[in-house]
């Protein structure tokens, strides 16, 4: 997975949340829709019945301008005279009859009634203390040529539309919150058991064959999916495991007809004399390079999957380093390469198996030192808490496209293919390394420097796995 794309469980809150919110959104638009609907239907109902009775009465009345200013006014007190404004006017503006109880409305009214357009409308109402009223407005032509415009007082109902938006709002923001703490949660329920196969197989690719999955019961797909994922995991384990015994079987084999090889080679040569034959020292050199290549090989597959027999013992690092760099300052000194130690004030003590330790330090000394031409450094160092081996030599370096290959068995660069042996150094230190519960990683600039740095970081510390340091 790139680092660019985003988690599963990610994917599927985002789209949840999304699809959540829109439905929520949708629901609370169309409540919102559904009120404004019905308060505008509301007070064009009350609209349209008060004007039908006016007219009613407006022909009723023989158009009696004060007999219908007395019967608006009847209608006006039972309405609440701050609810209902009626006006009837002459297409030239002039009032014939009204009643409110407000001037500024009727007002409005009056100045309105001429337009042809819009039949209804809404004005405002300025009261005392500041507070604004809303009114709508509907104007009707009669009979006689008269413009009738009634008023109605809408505050209420705009403000109880205001009201219902700002909770619908309101719990539109709730529900999201809520849909996304659902969709989380869900979510990473849901990718859960993803999640943890893909931890046992990154630990099955790193070589921990035994590495399997615990059933959820989530769901029977999951549980299908997780019992196939072990059902896989056995039988690779299995076929792996058949095919190191296979390997060893075959090592061990190949052993002892190659010691019996080499032996005879060798009396030969003693019998030989001064001269040997060549025959004779082709036969032991050759015998020799596959007796060491087979024993580095079953080193490797008894330290990644056979428990040591051998016991471990408190080691001074610092002392023990100190040895294999005296080993080695002569190889150097001939190569004329400057081999340095690098010690902390106190010394380092780590339990281990002495062989397994002179194996690290011995492969990465080697490989440092065959690699850095001459006039060139390489450094050994040591640090406690943790226990870390650092060797560092200078040269042409490492490929950034090599670096990943360099731990693998038999693999080899380039440059060193024409170089004395076999590729499985590097892969012998890591062996070791994590089988102490630690990690090994190289570092390099090409042209510059190459560091391998070893770091004991287990915690089991009574299995003799962690580091400790103390005076001398």
């Amino acid at each position: 997975m790139s680092s660019a794309e985003k988690p599963l469980w990610k994917k599927i809150a985002l789209r949840a949340f999304a699809s959540f919110g829109l439905l929520c959104a949708i629901v609370d638009a169309g409540v919102l829709v559904a009120t404004i609907r019905y308060h505008t239907a509301e007070y064009h109902e009350a609209l349209s019945l008060v004007s039908k009775d006016l007219e009613h009465e407006y022909e009723e009345s023989a158009r009696d301008a004060a007999k219908m200013t007395l019967i608006m006014k009847e209608d006006t007190e039972t309405c609440g005279t701050d609810n209902l404004f009626l006006l009837v006017t002459t297409p030239a503006g002039e009032v014939v009859s009204a009643a409110s109880s407000s001037k500024s409305v009727l007002e409005q009214m009056r100045a309105r009634a001429q337009s042809e357009k819009p039949s209804t409308y809404r004005i405002v109402r300025q009261c005392r203390n500041r507070r604004e009223e809303a009114i709508r407005v509907r104007k009707t032509r009669l009979a006689d040529g008269n413009i009738l415009s009634v008023g109605y007082n809408v505050t209420k109902a705009e403000q109880h539309v205001i009201l219902e938006a700002t909770l619908l709002a309101a719990s539109l923001v709730v529900a999201l919150f809520v849909g996304a703490a659902l969709g989380i949660g869900i979510s990473r329920r849901f990718a859960a058991p993803l999640s943890r196969m893909a931890a046992a197989a990154r630990r099955l690719a790193g070589g921990d064959y035994s590495s399997r999955v615990s059933v959820s019961g989530e769901g029977s797909e999951i549980t299908e999916l997780e019992n196939a994922f072990n059902h896989m995991a056995a039988e690779n384990e299995k076929i792996i495991s058949d095919l190191r015994t296979l390997t060893d079987d075959l090592a061990h084999d190949l052993r002892t007809p190659l010691t019996r090889l080499r032996a005879a080679a060798e009396i030969e040569m003693l019998n030989a004399g001064s001269v040997p034959p060549q025959l004779a020292v082709t036969v032991s050199e050759e015998t020799a390079s596959m007796l060491e290549l087979i024993n580095t090989m079953l080193d490797i597959s008894r330290t990644g999957n056979l428990p040591e027999r051998t016991p471990r013992e408190e080691i001074n690092l610092c002392a023990f380093a100190r040895n294999v760099v005296e080993l080695y300052s002569v190889l150097a000194e001939e190569s004329g390469i400057q081999l340095s130690l690098a010690l902390p004030p106190e010394s380092v003590y780590f339990t281990a198996h002495k062989v397994r330790m002179q194996q690290i330090l011995g492969n990465l000394l080697d490989n440092a030192v065959k690699f850095t031409p001459r006039g060139g450094k390489v450094e050994l160092s040591l640090s406690p808490n943790p226990v870390t081996i650092v060797v560092a030599n200078t040269g042409e370096g490492i490929r950034p496209d090599e670096l990943p290959h360099i731990f693998k068995r038999f693999w080899r660069a380039e440059k060193s293919r024409s170089l004395p042996g076999n590729g499985l150094g590097l892969a012998l230190v890591k062996a070791i390394v994590s089988s102490y519960g630690g990690t090994v990683r190289c570092e390099s600039n090409p042209g510059e420097k190459t560091v391998f740095t070893v770091v004991f970081d287990s915690e089991d510390a009574s299995a003799g796995r962690s580091g400790l340091s103390r005076p001398d």
